[in-house]
């Protein structure tokens, strides 16, 4: 549902070439036109390419750049990164508007997550007949947003991502290492191969030679067969294994072991499982850089410091955590010294985890 007086962003190019090869001005402006007349209230802004005269009919170039003169278009300033989209979408964000297109502009996810809030793209489409058609879509989510979601990621990890078909430093020296290795091992086996065919006679005979004659049996030793001598072995073994003593303490020790291993598995769950979604997260690292000021709710107290809930986007919130050491000069000795449960101050944001997907946050200097 759009609102009354609400800035929209139309995406021209894309519009202009709904269901065609090439772009139309003709077909732009009848989508504009019938855009405005179904939310007369709304102010619209419309976005072309830097090309868009060069790739519409030359009958209508004239009119592309008279329409440009006369502000009824806007592109992009020459050499933008990203094209018109990446244009489109910083406008929308700073006027917190609505996006007429047909694109889901996957590579801005990371940058642009707003995008999924209801309401904020909306595509539409010419029908023969009828004309055109406006309704809310969302964002497909292809390969290109999972890359970009997954390069926003490391650049928060602090890793840099690589390029394409780019093969990082370690990971080209671990394969040319296991390379080094295989070939080493193939060139061991086939010289053991060569050595073994060349004393296979030799050592057959130096076997044959050694073997020691078997002494003959007196009449008083009975000769016992394979299978008796292979059934009397478990029998010994299982006798040792009955006379060797139990250690106590290695038996104490085995669940205590056990206990602490688990204890430590359970803990280092506990410490990296994360405290808020995705979306939230990577909201509150797109709309606030280091060093940055929000303002936040103080939501509960920690043994170390308090939980700090903090809004996002339109509807969402972010738990932070301001420890003691950023409350103040010397640290509190707890964080109800200094904050009351409920009220609403001004932080600044130290650092971001991207593990616990939080941000860790102290309170301005004065």
């Amino acid at each position: 549902m759009i609102r009354r007086r609400q800035v929209v962003v139309v995406d021209g190019s894309n519009l202009a070439t709904e269901g065609r090869s090439s772009p139309s001005l003709n077909q732009l402006d009848d989508a504009v036109r019938a855009f405005i007349e179904e939310h007369p209230d709304n102010e619209v802004v419309v976005v072309v390419d830097a090309t868009f005269e060069h790739r519409v009919a030359p009958a209508e170039r004239e009119r592309v750049k008279q329409a440009e003169l006369n502000g009824e278009i806007v592109t992009p300033p020459a050499g933008a990164i990203g094209r018109g989209d990446a244009f489109i979408l910083k406008i929308a964000k700073r006027a917190d508007a609505v996006v007429v297109s047909n694109d889901s502009f996957q590579e801005f996810h990371a940058e642009h997550p707003w995008l999924f809030d209801d309401g904020r793209l909306i595509g539409g489409k010419p029908v023969p007949r009828i004309g055109w058609i406006f309704t809310p879509r969302n964002p497909v989510r292809g390969p290109r947003s999972k890359q970009a979601t997954k390069r926003a990621a490391r650049e928060i990890r602090g890793e840099q991502a690589p390029e394409v078909g780019e093969v990082r430093p370690a990971t080209r020296a671990r394969a040319t290492s296991a390379k080094k290795v295989a070939k080493a091992t193939r060139r061991d086996a086939s010289a053991e191969r060569a050595e073994s065919a060349k004393a296979g006679p030799a050592k057959a005979a130096a076997k044959k030679s050694a073997k020691a004659p078997e002494p003959k049996r007196t009449p008083t030793a009975p000769k016992r067969s394979a299978r008796q001598e292979h059934a009397e072995q478990p029998r010994a073994a299982k006798a040792a294994a009955k006379r060797q003593p139990v250690r106590p303490q290695a038996a104490k020790a085995a669940p205590a072991k056990a206990a602490a291993k688990a204890s430590n598995q359970a803990s280092s769950k506990a410490r990296a499982e994360p405290v808020n979604t995705p979306r939230s997260f990577h909201t509150l690292v797109a709309d606030h850089s280091l060093g940055g000021i929000v303002k936040g709710e103080v939501v509960q107290f920690t043994s170390h410091g308090a939980m700090v809930s903090v809004p996002v986007g339109r509807t969402m919130h972010v738990v932070c955590y301001a420890p003691l050491a950023g409350l103040g000069t010397p640290s509190p000795t707890r964080a109800r010294d200094v904050l009351k449960k409920g009220e609403v101050r001004r932080f600044k944001i130290v650092s971001f985890d991207a593990t616990r997907r939080r941000a860790e946050l102290s309170l301005p200097a004065r």
